[in-house]
């Protein structure tokens, strides 16, 4: 798709709406993969769905639709509003952050604001897994255990789990992310936060092999990764200099597989977990 340069592609790993099939796991075996072209681009379409038969004759199925343009950047706005996660953080949209009656809806409850607009980048604040990670930074913050002045967050999407390190405490976070678009809107995102420069980021467009990983010292590294894309960086993920690691992107059926890689290439210790709609946050404490 990169090599086409077509007009936008994702894979649907989950569909919560979508009724699963007998013996099915959280995830598909066979997952969609939703390909935008512009009707002008037949050449395009000819040469995906020549490489498709070629490669996957006996499972392949598609369909081709028209479909009215229309401005994503504008059209999900109208569905993504303020909301709290755990005690005190508020996600609230950038486009709303200066409305009086926004402000003090966070305000009155002395709340932590974390202004976000996801654009076209995985981290809205509505997922399960970004909300356990956050829930549970909040608590370590209410029980005076959050000590982490400096983080990297793998797979930053939206950066919204950075801006919540650094509202919670954290003064030196590192982000990455192979999306280009998340890259964007991480920056973006942490600039309308308004953080002062005693508060440091930097967001590199990269897998879990940066070599920023390998050559910092982290007091927590956070990972809200699937555990196919996690079990296949195992051995850089071992290779980070940090104690502790907080993960979400973890589904209940590979939560134990998960847990036995950690003790095999991180040997250490599990001091919290939590699930919520099959999807867990795990933190792990690395021996010393």
């Amino acid at each position: 798709m990169d090599e086409l340069q077509v007009a936008g592609y994702y894979e649907i790993l989950f569909d919560g709406e979508s009724p699963k099939e007998p013996n099915q796991g959280l995830i598909k075996d066979f997952t969609n993969i939703r390909i935008y072209l512009l009707r002008e681009d037949i050449e395009k379409e000819l040469q995906i769905l020549i490489f498709l038969k070629a490669n996957f004759p006996e499972q392949l199925s598609f369909e081709t639709r028209f479909i009215e343009t229309r401005d994503y950047e504008e059209a999900y706005k109208e569905y993504y509003k303020p909301f709290s996660i755990g005690k005190k953080i508020w996600v609230i949209p950038t486009w709303e952050k200066n409305e009086p009656k926004v402000i003090n809806l966070w305000k009155d409850q002395d709340g932590i604001p974390l202004f976000i607009n996801p654009g076209v980048a995985f981290g809205t604040g509505h997922h399960e897994t970004t909300k356990l990670i956050l829930e549970y930074l909040d608590e370590l913050r209410e029980k005076d255990k959050f000590a982490f002045p400096t983080v990297a967050d793998l797979g930053t999407g939206s950066g919204i789990l950075s801006i919540g390190l650094a509202k919670l405490g954290s003064k030196k976070i590192f982000a990455l992310d192979i999306d280009p678009n998340a890259v964007k809107a991480a920056w973006s995102n942490w600039q309308d936060n308004d953080f002062t420069k005693e508060i440091s980021f930097r967001v590199e467009e990269s897998g879990l092999d940066h070599s920023l990983c390998f050559e910092s010292q982290f007091d927590l590294i956070i990972a809200n990764i699937t555990f196919a894309v996690l079990s296949q960086n195992i051995r850089h993920l071992a290779k980070m200099k940090s104690k502790r690691f907080i993960f979400s992107g973890i589904i209940t059926e590979k939560k134990d597989d998960f847990i036995l890689l950690l003790q095999s290439h991180l040997p250490g210790k599990l001091i919290h977990q939590k699930e919520w709609n099959e999807w867990w946050v795990l933190d792990w404490e690395r021996n010393a």
